[in-house]
Parts: structure tokens; sequence; C-alpha cells
């Protein structure tokens, strides 16, 4: 599936353009996000890190924890995400382990951030609206679809004016900088 994102003030106009579409709701999940970036200072953070990721509230069939390692392909609008590597696992401490035992030279803890979000199914599309949280004002919309007219055609029906490049880690971190 492509992606593209787009940081906006408030979601509750998305929100209202959805419910006239009569979306499948998902449910609400809450994510917290430890990223870790590369220790090569070749490869930036738009281009691969590895995440850990604990669903504090879970709506998907996976378990609690995931590591994944994640690279980003930019499209002319939106990504697709390349996962080499995805693991799950029971709890937080599993994974800090797994990671400290495979990936302790490739990668550094860089920062973590938690955000709560809506899911809806639109048809054969996807969004999903989040709040990142401790910033203040600071909500996302995120579309999903599987080719790039159906981006676009998203877009609009959302009136999206920037979406970002690359990946949302890379925004969030300048974000949490400020």
């Amino acid at each position: 599936m492509l992606e593209a994102r787009a940081f906006v003030s408030e979601i509750e106009t998305a929100r209202k353009i959805l419910e006239e579409r009569n979306p499948l709701f998902k449910g609400e999940y809450i994510c917290r996000d430890i990223i870790f970036a590369s220790t090569n200072p070749d490869i930036r953070l738009e281009d691969k890190f590895l995440r850990l990721r604990i669903n504090e509230k879970n709506i998907w069939n996976e378990k609690d924890v995931v590591v994944a390692i994640k690279e980003t392909k930019k499209k002319e609008i939106g990504k697709e995400s390349l996962i080499p590597l995805r693991k799950e696992f029971d709890t937080k401490e599993e994974a800090q382990n797994y990671i400290r035992e495979n990936f302790i030279n490739e990668f550094k803890e860089s920062f973590e951030f938690t955000r709560t979000g809506w899911q809806y199914d639109l048809g054969e599309d996807q969004i999903d609206l989040e709040k990142v949280e401790n910033l203040e004002n600071c909500y996302t919309i995120e579309i999903k679809s599987k080719t790039e007219e159906g981006l676009k055609k998203l877009k609009e029906v959302f009136r999206l004016k920037d979406l970002i490049q690359g990946p949302t880690v890379v925004t969030i971190k300048e974000l949490l900088r400020k």
C-alpha cells in the first residue's frame, strides 16, 4: 500500500468528510514509537531506521510490541514503506534485548513519540486520523491507497495541501526539537 501524510492543525474537518462517505471505523489505537537511527552517517533517517513500536491500545491482529526496520521509497505522491525485518514480541523487554543482541552496532536510539489514532476503511483505501501526543495542535491525516492515482484522489477529497515527503518520523523529530 502507498501512503501519504499531512500535518494539520485539527482533524474534525477530515472526520466530517469521512462520515459523509460512510466509512468502516476500524477502531482507536495508541502507539508509542521508539526510533533508532543508523550508526552509519551515510544512512539518513529518511532512508532507513529501526522502530520499536509499543501498541498501548491495539486494534490489529499482531502482538503489542513490534520491531521493524523501515526503508522508504519515495513516489511522485507519497511513499512506499519497505520492511526488510519485522518481528513481534510479548514484552518491551524482549524486544529491547533482541535489538541489543542483533543491532547494537547498526542502530542507536534517537527519540520517541506517542500518537493516538482512529483508523477508517474507505472502500479499498484507508485513512488514519492521528493526534501526536505532547505536541500542541499536532494532528496528522494519513491516506493509504494501492495506487498513486488513489492517493491523488484522497488528497483532493480531504483538501490536503502539503503532503510530507518521506517518513513521518523525520518531521516529528524536527517538531520535537522546537
